[in-house]
């Protein structure tokens, strides 16, 4: 029998996500890992600081645990924010979002790629926070 590169009874990632090393990181696709390396000019250009990678976060009372891909310090803004990638969005994502809109602490950004780079998709402002900054 010849051996392949492929393993049959390896099926890999549900949406084809390769998993990447960068800076003694290791994340979950190549397009996070690019949002890291985007993050990492910021911090150099002084616009943000305190890149903290998968920040745990408490939604609700219930205590549901969401992992945000990064926490930053927004020299902007003056306070912490949130950043995550997606490549997909998935019924846990949008049950995630509408829980992050209600209970969050603070902005997510959520961030999506293309050929030429990561850009910004979407900011969400929880509820209570909406009337800050």
């Amino acid at each position: 029998m010849a051996w392949t590169k492929s393993r049959p009874w390896s099926k890999g990632h549900k949406y084809k996500a390769k998993k990447i090393s960068v800076a003694g990181y290791s994340f979950q696709s190549q397009g996070e890992a690019r949002l890291y390396e985007f993050l990492r000019l910021r911090e150099c250009a002084g616009e943000i600081s305190d890149i903290q990678v998968q920040d745990h976060v408490y939604l609700t009372k219930a205590r549901i645990l969401y992992i945000p891909d990064f926490k930053v310090f927004d020299h902007g803004l003056g306070d912490f924010s949130w950043e995550e990638f997606k490549g997909f969005e998935t019924d846990t994502w949008r049950i995630k979002r509408r829980l992050w809109l209600n209970y969050g602490p603070g902005i997510l950004n959520v961030w999506k790629a293309n050929r030429a780079g990561v850009y910004l998709h979407e900011t969400i402002k929880p509820k209570g926070k909406s009337d800050e900054g």
